[in-house]
């Protein structure tokens, strides 16, 4: 299952000599309430709002050279603010034999470029993460009710094709998720459709 969606790079910091501190009060985590929103755009604010929360998810995979038969699963999908609303995160598990999905998903505003951009590391991916993608490939678009993600694909030969997946359907209890594939700028064949529930109350 291709997703962006989103995203996350680790810098590495060099090692320096340091002596322990003294002992501090814990800094509580990061949560993803209203009240830890401050620097979110109003663009950033709206899609935090609507798709927050821990979904229990069931998934379809249409027939294909990997699935003959079509393919079912569950899994679950964790959407999250970063500090201070500057990202939103999505974390899934779903389980579809013979190897199940693990990823990690990273949208955010860009205030200069006025726009969203986003980025995933997945398990199926043998870099983990695809920066490069995030910057060059990958166009989001959220207007109010439908997160539309896009992404040109490129295979080892060299042809490029298009994932289209959206998240319609948004209530406080539910959505739907549909990835299609195909050529650049369409048409595009269903690949996998899933129903979200919330699973956070």
């Amino acid at each position: 299952m291709k997703r962006l969606l989103l995203p996350l790079m680790l810098i590495p910091l060099p090692c320096v000599a340091w002596s322990a501190p003294e002992p501090q009060a814990s800094v509580p985590p990061a949560s993803s309430s209203s009240n830890d929103l401050g620097a979110a755009s109003t663009e950033m604010l709206n899609v935090i709002q609507a798709l927050s929360g821990r979904w229990a998810v069931d998934v379809a995979f249409e027939p294909s050279p990997d699935f003959p038969k079509g393919a079912l699963g569950k899994g679950e999908e964790f959407w999250h603010a970063g500090a201070q609303g500057l990202t939103l995160i999505d974390e899934e598990n779903i389980g579809v034999p013979p190897q199940g999905i693990h990823l990690l998903g990273m949208l955010w505003w860009d205030s200069a470029e006025k726009k969203f951009h986003g980025m995933e590391c997945v398990n199926q991916n043998p870099h983990a993460c695809d920066p490069k993608a995030a910057l060059n490939d990958v166009t989001i678009t959220w207007d109010g009710k439908q997160l539309t993600i896009d992404e040109i694909q490129t295979s080892p030969a060299g042809k490029k094709s298009q994932w289209h997946e959206t998240y319609s359907h948004i209530t406080p209890t539910s959505f739907l998720q549909v990835g299609e594939s195909g050529e650049v700028g369409g048409p595009f064949s269903k690949v996998v459709t899933l129903h979200g529930t919330r699973n956070d109350r």
